[in-house]
C-alpha cells in the first residue's frame, strides 16, 4: 500500500534485467529568493562514464572525472524576465567548449514562458552555443516557475492572504494549467 496515495501505486520501478551502468548524468537545479526582490535560478550538469577512456584534449578520462561539467545562473524578475545570465564550463570534451559561455548573456531580456525553447535555441543554441547548456534551460524554466510561484504562495500564507484557498484563484490556476498534466485534465479534451 502506497502511504501517500493510499492505493497500490508502485513506489519504484520494476526489477531491471542484469546490466552494467556505463554513463551517469546528474542535473541539479536550485531556486533562490534574493534580498533585492529578484530570483536566482542555478543549474549544474555533470556527465561521468563508469570506465576510463582516452580523450585527445584531456588525456585519459577516469571514472571519477566528469566528462561534462557546466554551471549556469539566471537572474529573473517576478515577471520571469531574465536580467542577468552567466555560464561556466568546468569540464568539456574539447578545448573550444568554454567559448560557448560567451553567448549565454544573449538570454538577458528574454521572458520565460511560451516559446521558451525556441527563444533559447535562437539566443544560445546552434554553432555558437553548447548543447548541454542549452538543454539545461528546460529544467531551469521549470525551477523558475516553481521558485517564483512557491515564493508567492509562501508570502501569501505568511500574510494571511492565501489565495490557494480562494475558489476564484484556484479556478484561474486550473484554467491556466488545463490539460498540462493528468491532475489538470479537462474532460472532453
Amino acid at each position: 500500500m502506497d502511504p501517500l496515495y493510499g492505493s497500490n501505486h508502485p513506489t519504484d520501478l520494476s526489477q531491471p534485467a542484469e546490466r552494467e551502468e556505463v554513463h551517469n548524468r546528474r542535473i541539479y537545479c536550485n531556486g533562490f529568493v534574493r534580498c533585492d526582490g529578484l530570483f536566482d535560478i542555478e543549474a549544474e550538469l555533470t556527465d561521468h562514464k563508469t570506465y576510463s577512456f582516452p580523450s585527445d584534449f584531456r588525456g585519459e578520462v577516469m571514472p571519477n572525472m566528469p566528462f561534462h561539467h557546466m554551471k549556469v545562473r539566471l537572474t529573473i524578475t517576478c515577471d520571469l524576465v531574465i536580467t542577468a545570465a552567466e555560464a561556466v564550463t568546468i569540464a568539456g570534451p574539447y578545448a573550444v567548449c568554454p567559448i560557448a559561455n560567451d553567448v549565454f548573456a544573449n538570454l538577458v531580456g528574454i521572458q520565460i514562458g511560451p516559446g521558451w525553447r525556441r527563444k533559447v535555441s535562437a539566443a544560445i543554441g546552434g554553432r555558437h552555443g553548447c548543447t548541454h547548456i542549452t538543454e539545461l534551460m528546460g529544467p531551469v524554466a521549470t525551477i523558475a516557475y516553481q521558485t517564483l510561484y512557491g515564493e508567492e504562495s509562501r508570502k501569501a500564507r505568511r500574510s494571511g492572504n492565501d489565495k490557494t484557498k480562494d475558489t476564484n484563484s484556484r479556478n484561474k490556476r486550473s484554467i491556466a494549467l488545463a490539460n498540462s498534466c493528468v491532475a489538470y485534465a479537462v474532460e472532453g479534451n
